[in-house]
């Protein structure tokens, strides 16, 4: 199986390209300009491994949450390619990506993104399975970790993270930064890509980008709105 998985949700792109048994894995800081380099990384990573577009049998996307731009171009990108080429695309969360690259942990597992405006985007997994994602701060999950132990953090913001938690918590409770929070993700995301391209098929055409947060030009229409009703 031949696929091509794509993540630009934050500064770091990620990109992946499985060739039957070989498995090609990079990671690009790009501060998140994504637009200028997306096509031409995905062309190299392609040509270097002697296969073309066509070739490909799956599209991997992460849908979010991240950067708004960002999201959009990866998502964008591959998306024209599927629908040029026919080939299906499935899209899977970003913050369960990053929780998955890390090594198993046996409690709580929490990655963040920094969202902007001393806020998070946080996603809490526990044995696999997703308990709550939302756009806020270390205050906002205190209820969802009272009972733990020990709790693992990561994600490129996973240190700013842990020492906001650990003002707020128990010092009895462990908490563990991820010390490689920037773990290459394309690993993951193939797998990911695969078992729900199995389980689900692909995505439906009017699948994009998943955004807890509404974009700032969202905001500033409602508010306008909102004061014209007034």
């Amino acid at each position: 199986m031949k696929v091509l998985a794509v993540d630009t949700s934050t500064a770091i792109l990620h990109i992946a390209l499985l060739n039957d048994d070989n498995l090609d894995v990079r990671m690009i800081k790009k501060d998140g300009q994504h637009s200028e380099e997306l096509l031409s990384e995905i062309k190299s990573i392609l040509r270097e491994s002697n296969i073309s577009f066509k070739d490909l049998n799956l599209l991997v996307a992460t849908r979010g949450p991240g950067s708004f731009t960002s999201l959009r171009i990866g998502f964008s990108t591959l998306k024209g390619i599927s629908l040029a080429l026919g080939i299906p695309l499935v899209s899977v969360p970003t913050l369960q990506v990053i929780a998955e690259a890390t090594p198993d942990y046996p409690a709580i597992k929490i990655s963040v993104i920094d969202a902007k405006k001393k806020r998070y985007y946080i996603g809490i997994y526990k044995d696999g399975k997703l308990i709550k994602d939302l756009d806020g701060n270390a205050e906002d999950i205190l209820d969802e970790i009272k009972n733990e132990s020990s709790i693992l953090v990561t994600g490129p913001d996973a240190t700013a993270f842990s020492n906001k938690l650990s003002a707020l918590i128990d010092p009895k409770v462990k908490i563990i930064t991820d010390d490689q929070c920037f773990r290459p993700l394309g690993g993951v995301m193939v797998k990911l890509g695969i078992d729900q391209y199995h389980s689900q098929g692909e995505d439906d055409i009017g699948q994009g980008p998943i955004y807890i947060r509404r974009s700032d030009a969202e905001e500033a229409l409602l508010k306008k709105l909102a004061n014209e009703d007034n």
